[in-house]
């Protein structure tokens, strides 16, 4: 019963994925599709037009990437993890999850390779946003595995230890809290460093101007970097990251051109992030979704133990399983997490309009942003709701030009 129920629930859940994916591009690239009111004076025709294309080349890659990994998933499910586990049957119980969880890990990364390689170096490429060479790509691969891999030499046998109580949500819970809180700590300090290079604000008139803001915004950040982000793609960010002493605001390097008032503006929505308090929030809600998470994990883990499904046995290949069938149904939960992202967006813009006493300059940033990383300027309403995480860009607007 379990087993026909996962299957049903991974096949459900890709259908609905790929449903959402050809309704956007369909209701997008429809010829009556709109450019929004608010976005006519920056997102001309011709600029429409490359974004409908780079749609459309995002849309396929998606639908083909997800079939692919649909097929893979099933094909664990039934042979591919009852294999594995019987396949390092003779050694330790520590060392066969260390194997089993390595040799997992490969398949996937493997499988989403070429779509990563496609993604970087087509799709980006051919629309002027990548900047990634062979080497650098390479050289984030092995740090990234190497991370993972570190990571997971702690963590496992935690797992393991664990996974030996009938009960172990509510310590997994507790573990899974510390590492959220650990990693939003040392992400900043030791982790984003390997991938990049931060160097302190050198613009005396432009740090002084942010730290105002700060000053301003009662924000407790003592540090302005930049970041090389042109050494990877030529999109625009800024963000404020870490938690204690090791938050900090970071600036693309690809922004820097942005004219001052713009770059201000996006410089005080991300203070609002942090004077809303929204990283603290991002912080609870993880560690509540991961408790949730964990329990319905540990009850169908018992399920499994009792009936003996997947004909699997070693405590690590049934979490696997468990862990599987929660996380695809939770799936469905995207909505409500992106609901609660985009209130907190429209936080962030209201703070900004009013710390700046205009909504001017954050209009105009985003209207640069849009038009300069080719953003979908109308998506399908279901698919706003299902996977944006930050207001459409039109609603955004709408909702500044009401800030008084």
């Amino acid at each position: 019963m379990i087993e026909k129920l996962l299957l049903t629930v991974l096949v459900l859940r890709t259908a609905w994925q790929i449903f959402l994916e050809v309704l956007n591009l369909f209701h997008s690239t429809n010829p009556k599709s709109r450019i929004p009111e608010v976005l006519k004076d920056r997102f001309a025709p011709d600029v429409l037009e490359k974004s409908r294309s780079y749609l459309k080349d995002r849309t396929g890659l998606k639908v083909v990437s997800q079939i692919v990994q649909m097929f893979v998933t099933i094909y664990l499910v039934m042979v591919g993890l009852p294999l594995l586990e019987r396949l390092f049957m003779v050694y330790t119980p520590l060392f066969q999850a260390f194997l089993f969880f390595g040799a997992l890990g490969l398949i996937l990364y493997l499988v989403n390779l070429p779509f990563r390689l496609y993604s970087i170096f087509v799709i980006e490429q051919k629309y002027g946003f990548n900047t990634t060479t062979m080497r650098t790509f390479l050289k984030d691969q092995v740090l990234t595995v190497s991370l993972i891999v570190a990571f997971s030499l702690l963590l496992i046998p935690f797992l393991i230890w664990l996974l030996s109580h009938p009960i172990w949500w509510w310590q997994a819970s507790i573990l899974a809290f510390g590492f959220i809180l650990f990693f939003w700590f040392i992400q900043p300090l030791l982790i984003a460093p390997l991938f990049y290079k931060f160097t302190e604000l050198e613009n005396d008139v432009l740090k002084m101007k942010i730290r105002e803001l700060i000053q301003r915004s009662s924000a407790k950040i003592s540090k302005i970097y930049v970041m090389n982000a042109s050494k990877r793609t030529k999109k625009q960010n800024a963000y404020v990251t870490g938690i204690g002493r090791s938050r900090r605001f970071v600036l693309y390097d690809t922004i820097m051109g942005y004219p001052q008032d713009e770059l201000l503006a996006v410089v005080a929505h991300e203070l609002g992030h942090h004077t809303k308090k929204h990283i603290q929030k991002n912080v609870i809600l993880s560690s509540v979704y991961a408790t949730m998470f964990l329990y319905l994990t540990n009850f169908l883990y018992q399920s499994i133990l009792k009936t003996n499904a997947f004909d699997v046995q070693r405590p690590h290949t049934i979490f696997v399983y468990a862990f599987l069938f929660i996380s695809t149904i939770s799936y469905f939960l995207e909505p409500l997490m992106n609901y609660l992202s985009r209130k907190m967006e429209y936080e962030a813009d209201r703070f900004s309009a009013e710390l700046l006493k205009s909504p001017t300059p954050l209009i105009s940033s985003l209207k640069r942003l849009v038009k300069e990383n080719l953003s979908n300027p109308d998506p399908h309403p279901l698919y706003k709701v299902w996977y944006y995480s930050h207001p459409a860009p039109e609603e955004r607007i709408k909702a500044l030009n009401q800030v008084q």
